[in-house]
């Protein structure tokens, strides 16, 4: 008998609680990065987008016992088997193999043309990013969608301290998944997990193990009671704005030439999915940009690295702020001598807002030598109000506050600076948009 006579087995249910932008490193027509489908043009998760993610997570030591590796010569062949994530339908059951699918159906026409999320990296002047290509767009999965997928591991008695980590990790709220994990993408939230152990010394479960089906929609074992997640800093902004914002689309509709952000995600009601209205969308993408020039400059402020006192004041905003790369992480650069990146420890999601009104603003440039309007220079936009309180969620690894306590400080500074308007998010800040007021809410206690 092989030393590795057990098999561990698990299956989850997730359900996207933010949007997912899981790629295929492809381009479309009017789109610079398109979602992954099935062969029926649905959503789905590669199994090798989960097992990336998950390998990760682990050690070197670890990582290379259990999911394997390649080293010239030698290597190693992974003891775990991960499924792809198949979408859940509109009747609550997996989508499994090649099916028909009515595009005609109200629900499933949605995913002939999924959302679209259009992204600007900034400059520390808080302005478009040209050099860098700041201007880019990208499908991405609806909120709400479910997907099922199986997790087997090939092993011993002596795995199951590891099985459980996996299980938990899984299970996590730091586990997110595909592109744009530290912009608000990728987090999964687990509906249900079925999980069962077999040893193919004993005669019962070996014979159970065989006929064990490799579809997902054919239950493998018991609901597992929901696991502790690791230990991290959650911080919620219970925010309500002052007057109008607006977290622009980038085009405008029949009425104006600029209006904001709305999408429509999927909920769940007795197992069935139906999609939502439309509604207003504050992007965490437009929420991080912000947060980390404000900590950079709290951060400055607090290390007494001023303007006026540096040779090179390039090397203490964006990436070069050492709160910046602590917190948001950095890339790859040799010539400042980093031979590795790091990802980003500070996590944000997504939020949509209720109850909002739109009101029409009409504006118009000015000639500053005539005082006059500018040929061609009228334009409006169309902004929100909303009546009902937001939470803004983030999520923080422990490690990143690890060394300097300045960087803490001048991280919770700036969540402050939003609760009392003193940053304002979206767009048209400078024309007196996008001020908020509320509280920060750190481990469940306010701050």
């Amino acid at each position: 008998m092989s030393d590795f006579n057990f098999r561990y087995c698990a299956s989850f249910l997730v359900e996207a609680a933010t949007a997912l932008k899981i790629g295929t490193g492809e381009t479309g027509l009017n789109i610079d990065e398109l979602a992954a489908t099935d062969a029926n043009g649905l959503p789905v998760i590669p199994g090798t987008a989960i097992c990336g993610v998950l390998r990760h997570t682990f050690e070197a030591k670890m990582a290379k016992e259990f999911f394997g590796y390649q080293a010239g010569k030698n290597g190693k062949g992974s003891r775990l088997i991960f499924s792809g994530a198949r979408f859940v339908g509109k009747k609550g059951k997996v989508i499994d193999g090649l099916c028909p699918v009515d595009y005609s159906d109200l629900f499933y026409s949605k995913f002939k043309k999924m959302a679209i999320r259009d992204h600007c990296r900034i400059n520390h002047r808080a302005v478009a990013d040209i050099d860098q290509h700041g201007k880019f767009d990208s499908q991405v999965v609806f909120k709400g969608c479910r997907f099922v997928f199986d997790v087997e591991l090939i092993g011993n008695e002596m795995d199951d301290c590891f099985w459980k980590t996996l299980l938990s990790t899984l299970n996590s709220e730091l586990f997110r998944i595909g592109g744009g994990t530290r912009k608000g993408f990728g987090e999964l939230k687990v509906v249900s997990m079925e999980e069962q152990t077999y040893s193919l010394e004993v005669e019962e479960e070996l014979q159970a193990y065989l006929d064990k089906s490799s579809k997902l929609t054919i239950p493998i074992g018991e609901n597992v009671p929901e696991l502790e997640p690791e230990n991290f800093f959650l911080y919620e902004l219970k925010l309500l704005p002052d007057d109008f914002f607006i977290f622009s689309s980038g085009y405008g509709d029949m009425d104006v030439d600029s209006i904001g952000k709305k999408e429509s995600f999927i909920e769940w009601n007795n197992g069935k999915p139906s999609f939502s209205s439309e509604k207003i969308i504050v992007p965490a993408t437009s929420v991080k940009g912000v947060i980390s020039h404000r900590t950079a400059f709290h951060y400055n402020r607090l290390a007494g690295n001023y303007a006026n006192r540096v040779d090179t004041p390039e090397d203490y905003i964006n990436e070069k702020n050492l709160a910046v790369k602590a917190l948001f992480g950095f890339a790859k650069d040799s010539d400042r001598g980093e031979d590795h990146g790091q990802r980003g420890k500070v996590l944000f999601s997504d939020c949509f807002m209720e109850n909002t009104e739109e009101k029409i603003f009409n504006h118009v440039a000015v000639d500053r030598f005539t005082g006059g309007a500018l040929d061609g220079a009228l334009f409006d936009e169309k902004v929100v109000h909303g009546k009902n309180e937001i939470t803004l969620k983030i999520v923080v690894e422990n490690e990143a506050f690890n060394g300097d306590p300045k960087i803490k400080e001048a991280f919770e500074l700036a969540l402050k600076d939003i609760t009392t308007g003193m940053l304002p998010l979206g767009g048209s800040t400078m024309r007196g948009h996008g001020c908020f007021n509320g509280k920060l809410i750190k481990n469940g206690e306010e701050i």
